[in-house]
């Protein structure tokens, strides 16, 4: 019933609301209680640490202090007092307070050091001049009085009779003791009335008027205070008034609904006995228990259907009842629908057609499946598995202990499938790991091998290019000495394959264009065939990209090609290359791919085929059915796409002849990590303090850059623009390139043409280009020098 979920609620309201009220009060409180015990504190240290400093300033006049310590505390007392009143949160007319009373301290500061400084000076000449072993001089007795007058009263007519009685004594000779009492008598004289100015005006400032003012804004702050806190208390109150009398209402309720409850704790009951077995299940068992947590879920809720669906887990994706085999795209299309029309209320949804709910999306998709009535739930974690089923009625669908039962079965069984899955990575990682060390045993057998074998056969290849220089031409001596010369080659190329088998795995991989490395292996073989094989590749996207090594990857495709040229006979070989999307995991003729998104190059040639007896020792180390084979080709071919994240799926063509299909990740086109080029040259005209880096660009981004300042006459540059596959311009000035693109007009020819000037600046040019900005963005050069980022492009959706 609605009205008893918003008494609930509005209860359970009341009650957080007036917990929090009165914690916020209590903390408001005990805040201001500190504030203000704070502040008061803060202005009452500041006033003492003042007078204090006015008493020792004073002190130090008398000469009564031997040190400025007691000052420097006096002042750091002041500054410490009035760090606590800044760190206070306050208003706004209170740190403008603040701040004009620290100014007012800064100005007392640096008077008071004055004064420091001026009366060290004066305590050191009354010491001298008032020594007992003082030097005479003529008239002291005069001088000595206004002197002592003068530290008594330092008016302006005292100063001038000390000065009077000063300019009359006799000077004595320079250097001399007396001299030096002469010396300090004029220090006297003008530093008293110095040290009194100081003191009156440090006397003077407006600290106490600024004290005065800051505490008064302080109290009507502190005032503002207490009356938040009454507000505060007034509201406390009401809350718990109004949360007694929701709660008596809630009590009698409450018992109407005692007998409703009871039938409802029943089936919570019913909902957790299904739940429970799965939360233990072992790895054996759990599709099974799976399978029968569905079938009572179903009888327990009297589901017409019911579907569960556990993403990223191919082997048990989804599980129907009542026939197991419903379109397991039953419950995606619904949940898809539900998806557009956003109607999820947090992880479920309970639906109904025609019950005046805008979902149209979810509308439709209900009348394509034959269902009025619809319940999905959905957990966030682990693999956000969903349930859906269709309810007897509507009301069924409401019911709250359906609900809470199918959601915590919903649970389990996500938690189950999250220890499947870990299990079977554990099993494909020790797989692997087992491979690996297989490898390694290998590579360590094979380079010891083909070290010493190396040795024999050197030996033997050299024993016998001896004996052909001493036996004629056309003998048979020569002919035997020929074949072992053949066999010393074919010994030294089954080195080679053992060694290039050992060592597959161990270069480093990066992003790289595929149908590059691809095209490369073709023109390969097709020198080294002398064109008796043709090639027939088909067009294709320049920009998939993979996450790999060129070398290893083109080793890949030349051991397949070489293998399909020898089975041709010299009929043509098919070559294409496409995208692929796995919707879920597959199972390949050797090997398997998880769900996700791939590049596929098929070989299919015109030989005999594959015999059924050879499939599953296709990529075993030398195993061949091929006479004078190694057998290391495919296997090497097959560690290396292995090693890549892929496989080769292989299979016999009806129409003749055997295809083999390389399946390797694709690297998605929005991945920061540029394009790798395929060693085109790239001349690249740019200022000469900027050469050396930009060829760096390039040569990072596998082009061959071929630099030449812009001081440079185009016209000797002719023979380089017709051998270079692209001209790349980086300017900071486009005006002084004006010139160079008429001049590259006549020559450039079919030849691309990359501008790179300041964001803003305009390279007036009629020539086609690829504009960007300078300084160069290397992920921007690497797109426009691979053709562009790939546009959006049909990918083959693989079920």
């Amino acid at each position: 019933m609605r009205w008893l979920l918003t008494l609930r609620l509005a209860s359970a309201l009341l009650f957080v609301s007036g917990i929090a009220l009165a914690l916020f009060t209590v903390r408001s409180m005990n805040d201001t209680r500190h504030w203000m015990a704070q502040a008061s504190g803060a202005i009452m240290g500041f006033c003492l640490s003042e007078q204090k400093l006015q008493i020792d300033l004073l002190d130090a006049r008398a000469g009564l202090l031997r040190n400025y310590d007691p000052v420097n505390v006096d002042l750091a007392e002041g500054r410490e007092s009035l760090d606590v009143l800044d760190r206070l949160p306050k208003k706004s007319e209170a740190s403008v307070r603040l701040a004009r009373l620290k100014i007012e301290v800064s100005r007392q500061e640096g008077l008071v050091e004055r004064f420091k400084t001026d009366n060290a000076l004066l305590q050191n000449s009354l010491t001298r001049f008032t020594s007992n072993d003082r030097p005479t001089v003529a008239g002291q007795d005069r001088l000595s009085a206004r002197i002592l007058q003068l530290t008594l009263d330092t008016s302006l007519q005292s100063v001038m009779a000390a000065k009077d009685v000063l300019a009359r004594t006799l000077l004595p000779a320079g250097g001399t003791p007396e001299a030096q009492l002469i010396s300090h008598a004029r220090l006297l004289v003008s530093v008293l009335p110095e040290i009194d100015r100081l003191l009156h005006t440090i006397r003077s400032l407006r600290i106490d008027d600024e004290v005065v003012a800051l505490q008064s804004v302080l109290h009507e702050e502190s005032r503002a205070r207490a009356a938040t806190i009454q507000h505060l208390q007034l509201a406390v109150a009401i809350t718990v008034i109004l949360l007694m009398g929701s709660v008596l209402a809630l009590i009698l309720v409450q018992r109407l609904r005692t007998r409703e409850l009871k039938g409802q704790a029943a089936n919570g009951r019913l909902s957790a006995a299904i739940a429970i077995p799965l939360i233990d299940t072992g790895g054996g068992d759990f599709v099974s228990r799976v399978h029968e947590a569905v079938d009572r879920l179903a009888l327990h809720i009297g589901a017409k259907r019911l579907q569960l669906i556990i993403p990223g887990v191919p082997s048990f994706s989804h599980f129907s009842w009542p026939d197991g085999n419903l379109d397991p795209r039953w419950l995606r299309k619904l949940v898809d629908a539900a998806d557009a029309d956003a109607v999820w209320h947090g992880c479920q949804i309970i639906a109904s057609r025609g019950d005046g709910n805008i979902h149209p999306t979810l509308d439709l998709a209900m009348e394509d499946a034959g269902i009025s009535n619809l319940v999905l739930l959905r957990t966030a974690g682990p693999f956000g598995v969903v349930i859906g089923f269709e309810p007897p009625c509507r009301t069924s669908a409401q019911r709250r202990d359906h609900v809470a039962g199918v959601s915590s079965a919903v649970v389990a069984i996500a938690h189950g499938a999250r220890r499947e899955v870990l299990q079977l990575e554990r099993d494909r990682l020790e797989r692997r790991l087992a491979r690996a060390r297989r490898m390694e045993t290998i590579g360590a057998m094979a380079s010891g091998v083909a070290h010493n074998f190396n040795n024999i056969i050197g030996a033997i290849g050299g024993f016998a290019e001896m004996g052909q220089e001493r036996t004629r031409q056309g003998t048979s001596a020569r002919h035997n000495f020929e074949e072992i010369q053949n066999a010393v080659a074919r010994a030294r190329d089954l080195v080679d394959d053992i060694l290039s088998f050992a060592k597959q795995g161990r270069a480093n991989k990066r992003p790289i264009r595929l149908p590059d490395v691809l095209t490369q292996a073709v023109r390969l073989l097709s020198a080294s065939s002398r064109h008796e094989t043709t090639f027939e590749v088909a067009p294709t996207d320049n920009c998939l990209r993979v996450l790999g090594a060129g070398s290893e990857l083109q080793q890949v495709f030349l051991n397949i090609l070489n293998n399909a040229a020898q089975a041709s006979g010299g009929r043509p070989i098919i070559i294409a290359t496409r995208r692929a999307h796995l919707s879920d995991e597959r199972h390949m003729s050797h090997g398997g791919l998880d769900q996700g998104d791939y590049i596929v190059v098929s070989m299919s040639d015109s030989g005999p085929g594959i015999p059924a007896t050879a499939y599953p020792r296709l990529f075993e180390p030398f195993f061949t059915t091929r006479a004078g084979g190694t057998g290391l080709g495919l296997s090497t071919a097959w560690e290396i796409v292995q090693d890549h994240g892929g496989t080769i799926d292989v299979e016999n063509v009806p129409s003749g002849g055997a295809r083999f299909a390389v399946w390797l990740p694709e690297l998605s086109a929005d991945a920061d990590t540029p394009i790798i080029g395929d060693g085109a040259q790239i001349l690249l005209l740019c200022e000469a303090a900027a050469l050396s880096h930009e060829e760096e660009v390039l040569a990072e981004l596998g082009y061959e850059p071929l630099g030449f300042p812009l001081s440079i006459d185009v016209k000797t540059l002719r023979d380089v623009i017709i051998e270079c596959d692209g001209v790349l311009i980086a300017t900071q000035e486009p005006a002084q390139i004006t010139g160079m693109l008429l001049e590259l007009k006549t020559v450039l020819a079919d030849r691309p043409l990359f501008l790179a000037v300041p964001e803003g600046a305009v390279a007036e040019t009629d020539i086609p280009c690829f504009r960007l900005n300078y300084p160069i963005e290397i992920a921007t050069l690497s797109a426009l020098l691979s053709g562009g980022k790939p546009a959006s492009r049909p990918v083959e959706t693989v079920e």
